[in-house]
């Protein structure tokens, strides 16, 4: 393990007593401040987790402290669920939430429930508890790299035809970047291995493509091929968009974190990997043309089965179009296109 404060700088004569007070001090502090497992701080646990972090619970996951019948764990504290909340109840945000994730996943969530910590969980089918909202106000970075199922939905996906405001989207808007890990393993599978054999093939535009078969995603896909494989004579210069194809399912995480990317569960394709992506794109001032001149045929066709597009992000990703059909369900309910029994 690399620690740069004495790989890279000498400490000075007159830090070394600094220095060897400071180590005494924590070597006191380590056997009072970690529990004998090692993994969990001691003392008042944490009553609010992510929905990405060990803040998830399993039924027949065994945790210490949790020899309760019917309680959750959240960051090692026995959590318990009140009641099933009424969703007539629930506030206007999350009721359209969970109206949104039951019709987009059917057969997945179960309903709300408030805990014993107050705070509001989305239980889904199988027993396990999400986070549905913590109560956290999060930074952009927080909201993405550690989202609640409420933030995670909260951006709301601009459907439609790209427009000359659309191409210069607002600092850090990026809907569908913000993924609750816990939610897509029990979408998709809770490994590699599981994921992969959830996958099957798809042709697009002449390539055997893995793409997850759970909750419609490879039916989306293949229909979006087709779609766009009987427009494709009619338009050639579409190549250089489709060509290259850039893939699907790949067990990684996202470049520059520890998170699982959206191909990591088979459920994202990338066209050409030669378009403009925020990591590496030189010329950043030519996006927004660069993002209007993309076919907006293409664009429909994905959208239309459920897909969001990393073209109408912030963090711009051109080649990126990920199954996400909760967010465009929500989009289109609130753009007046659809009504959702709630």
């Amino acid at each position: 393990m690399r620690i740069p404060c004495f790989r890279d700088r000498v400490p000075g004569p007159l830090a070394w007593p600094v220095l060897g007070a400071a180590f005494v001090l924590v070597c006191l502090a380590v056997p009072l401040c970690w529990t004998a497992e090692g993994s969990q701080p001691a003392g008042p646990a944490r009553s609010v987790a992510s929905a990405n972090s060990p803040g998830v619970s399993t039924p027949g996951a065994s945790t210490p402290g949790a020899s309760t019948p019917g309680a959750s764990v959240v960051s090692g504290t026995p959590v318990h669920a009140v009641a099933v909340v009424n969703p007539a109840t629930l506030p206007a945000v999350a009721r359209l939430d969970l109206a949104v994730l039951r019709s987009a996943y059917p057969g997945v969530v179960d309903g709300m429930e408030r805990g014993t910590d107050g705070l509001l969980y989305l239980r889904l089918r199988d027993g396990t508890r999400l986070v549905y909202d913590d109560g956290k106000k999060r930074a952009p970075r927080e909201a993405r790299e550690h989202p609640d199922v409420r933030t995670m939905l909260a951006q709301i996906y601009p459907l439609g035809p790209l427009t000359p405001a659309m191409a210069r989207p607002a600092s850090d808007f990026n809907p569908g970047r913000r993924r609750v890990t816990a939610l897509f393993k029990a979408l998709y599978g809770n490994s590699q291995a599981e994921v992969r054999a959830n996958c099957v093939k798809v042709n697009f535009d002449g390539h055997e493509e893995l793409f997850n078969a759970r909750h419609g995603a490879a039916a989306a896909l293949a229909r979006v091929a087709a779609r766009i494989g009987a427009l494709l004579p009619a338009h050639p210069g579409w190549a250089r968009v489709l060509r290259p194809l850039g893939g699907t399912f790949c067990w990684r995480e996202i470049a520059g974190t520890d998170r699982l990317s959206a191909h990591s569960f088979g459920a994202a394709i990338d066209l050409n990997a030669g378009l403009p992506y925020w990591r590496w794109e030189r010329w950043p001032e030519t996006v927004p043309a660069k993002r209007l001149a993309f076919p907006s045929e293409i664009v429909e066709a994905f959208e239309a089965e459920g897909f969001v597009w990393g073209g109408k992000w912030d963090a711009f990703d051109l080649m990126h179009f990920e199954y996400r059909p909760a967010l465009i369900l929500k989009a289109r309910v609130l753009a007046g296109q659809v009504k959702l029994p709630r």
